[in-house]
């Protein structure tokens, strides 16, 4: 298998929007007004291939940005002076449980630490509970900061950083 990741380009919105609704239990909504947003505002709007497929994606924010009005993403702009955010990681399906999501966030990291950012941030859904991606966060040095209850109280998000090694 040939992999890479790349930035994200118009052609991949089609893509995006898909995963996103196939798993919307535990992401934000996104149409295609937010993800044009995000593929602006994005340090990183980053898409994963896999022999030439869009395999996952993701988007990373750096602190700062004043019109994003997400909440877990607020909620850290409040505490935190400099970070990047990382607002919503999917891996296609087909395509877990091969790596695409820790070289994804290898990539993060790296850059943060090229451009001197110390923390990366995220939200995780926890209820639903979503374990896999408690244990995957865990395991890439993020631990829980506080804890925030969205869409009117229905969904609780686990707010975590992790510490960036600088390059």
């Amino acid at each position: 298998m040939q992999e890479r990741i790349r930035r994200l380009k118009p052609g991949d919105y089609d893509f995006i929007l898909g995963l996103n609704r196939d798993n919307i239990e535990v992401l934000s909504p996104m149409d295609e007004e937010k993800l044009a947003f995000l593929d602006a505002a994005a340090e990183l709007p980053l898409v994963a291939e896999e022999d030439g497929s869009p395999a996952a994606f993701l988007f990373a924010l750096r602190s700062g940005i004043q019109e994003y009005d997400l909440m877990c993403y607020q909620w850290f702009s409040e505490r935190y002076a400099d970070f990047l955010y990382i607002d919503s990681i999917v891996i296609d399906e087909k395509y877990r449980h091969m790596g695409i999501g820790r070289r994804l966030y290898r990539t993060v990291f790296d850059h943060a630490g090229r451009i001197g950012v110390d923390l990366v941030a995220a939200g995780i859904t926890t209820e639903p509970y979503n374990e896999k991606s408690l244990r995957f966060h865990r395991e890439n040095g993020f631990a829980e900061v506080g804890e925030l209850l969205v869409r009117n109280g229905t969904v609780r998000v686990s707010q975590q950083i992790a510490a960036v090694n600088r390059i």
